[in-house]
């Protein structure tokens, strides 16, 4: 039996929740997923998380070095506090502490932005290893953005650097969740695409996915890929608005490297990357063209990014 310690993840996500015993090669040992149900609240989204951690610690065949949990919205890393999530509908919820008190266990809890979490498992385990610098975009339920510099996690003062799904390219155009309109979620992101949906399915009559009363993400998905002219016209606007989004990270901070992950991002990865490569192209110097690269994210489980977390100093 290998004896080295395992980490415990956990990824909050906007649906779903998952939970992991990682080990030091980003391997998931056991793995659990749960529903979020933003609509119980915090309190008792907490109370599912710290059971589900406590029934994996059950199942460790090892010791476990601790917990990292990765949390969508704003995070203080230092605090473990999540600020604001608005998937989730939470403000100001101490996670690190809430999970602390009801698990009563000697481990270290890491609490981190999600999107962190996710370039923090790409750098240990899949696509970024041994890079000094690269991108992480998780295109899901929302869109986020993590990032390492010269060989470091690029937080930001405020802990909130790499918002770039929350940027506003038109004050005029469609309402984002965070308050703003014209992001790059309120298109590139599975939220997105079903209000894109429903702001254009009168203009494709003839359309097969413009039938379905309330389609699903997976609809538009596997709509587009027979063909169907309105759901590719929702993907090439999201294509759009993410390489704006990706055009101002290579503006602002060079990375070379895209990383592209998130549920969504996986499922239409190989539809989305000539269209994308070509646009942010196309919106940036060609200088830094020689060093652009994209690549698909090589963690299978989010959990495992979350449970890097636990490791990210060692």
């Amino acid at each position: 039996m290998n004896a080295a310690p395992l980490s415990l993840g956990v990824d909050i996500g906007g649906t779903k929740i998952a939970l992991g015993l990682v080990d030091r090669e980003g391997q998931v040992q056991v793995e659990r997923r749960l529903p979020t149900l933003p609509e119980t609240g915090a309190p008792a989204i907490l109370d599912r998380i710290a059971q589900g951690i406590r029934d994996l610690l059950v199942q460790a065949d090892r010791p476990v070095d601790g917990i990292g949990v990765g949390c969508p919205g704003y995070v203080n890393p230092h605090t473990g506090v999540c600020h604001r999530a608005v998937n989730l509908d939470w403000t100001d919820v101490p996670v690190r502490d809430e999970l602390l008190r009801r698990l009563a266990l000697d481990l270290p809890v890491a609490v981190h932005r999600d999107t962190s979490a996710g370039a923090v498992g790409e750098w240990m385990f899949g696509a970024g290893r041994g890079q000094r610098d690269f991108v992480y975009v998780a295109i899901g339920t929302g869109i986020g953005f993590g990032a390492v510099m010269d060989g470091r996690l690029l937080l930001g003062r405020g802990f909130q650097a790499m918002e770039f799904g929350h940027v506003s390219f038109d004050p005029q155009g469609r309402p984002c969740r965070c308050g703003l309109r014209g992001c790059a979620e309120a298109y590139a992101s599975g939220v997105g695409l079903l209000a894109g949906f429903h702001e254009h399915r009168a203009d494709f009559p003839s359309s097969a996915l413009a039938s379905i009363v309330a389609p699903t993400v997976s609809d538009i998905l596997d709509a587009a890929g027979m063909g169907d002219a309105l759901a590719r016209s929702l993907l090439d606007e999201a294509t759009g608005k993410l390489a704006a989004a990706l055009a101002c990270c290579v503006g602002v901070i060079d990375p070379g490297l895209f990383i592209v992950g998130g549920g969504l991002g996986l499922a239409f990865y190989d539809y989305l990357l000539p269209g994308l490569e070509e646009q942010v192209r196309a919106r940036t110097l060609p200088v830094t063209h020689g060093h652009l690269r994209f690549a698909r994210s090589q963690v299978t489980s989010s959990a495992a990014g979350a449970g890097a977390l636990v490791w990210m100093d060692g």
